[in-house]
């Protein structure tokens, strides 16, 4: 019995966390294979920082699109690993700005390599389906990036309102 799945697109956002731990566990699984250790959900953060040379935590969360504190906690826990550094701006005491550390870069290449792989078997099993995933998931993504999903529950309400 599987609760979730029989209450359908009413537990989308559990199905959708479900999947995404599921996922989430698996890319732990490859970085052990590879003897890493590197969590997934750092996975955005640093990868943004091996394309900008140096950003501030509050545009890292606009890129991301992840809150200002999931920024800033991830960016931590990659300063404990010693691959990020955080510094106070030059031209604002009050910015913080982000950069990958020489231990970071050295180690970039060995993750680009896992990356690649995570990507090709991403790809490979996505092809198997009928429908792009990727997709759906673009289109179902932007109703809560915006306001759009209210619009359409609010449309849905006051279709329903009959006088």
């Amino acid at each position: 019995m599987d609760i979730i799945e029989e209450l359908g697109t009413l537990a989308i956002a559990s199905r959708m966390k479900r999947l995404a731990e599921l996922i989430f566990k698996q890319a732990v699984n490859v970085y052990k294979t590879h003897n890493i250790d590197f969590e997934p959900k750092w996975f955005p953060l640093f990868y943004l920082l091996s394309q900008k040379e140096n950003i501030g935590i509050m545009e890292a969360a606009e890129y991301l699109h992840i809150s200002h504190p999931a920024v800033i906690q991830f960016a931590k826990e990659l300063e404990k690993k010693g691959w990020v550094s955080a510094e106070k701006s030059p031209d604002d005491a009050r910015r913080r700005t982000l950069c990958l550390t020489e231990k970071g870069k050295a180690f970039l290449p060995q993750l680009q390599e896992i990356w690649h792989n995570i990507k090709t078997v991403n790809e490979q099993l996505i092809a198997q389906e009928p429908h792009n995933l990727m997709v759906s998931v673009a289109a179902f993504e932007q109703y809560f990036m915006t306001d759009d999903y209210m619009k359409h529950y609010q449309a849905y309400l006051n279709s329903k309102v009959q006088p």
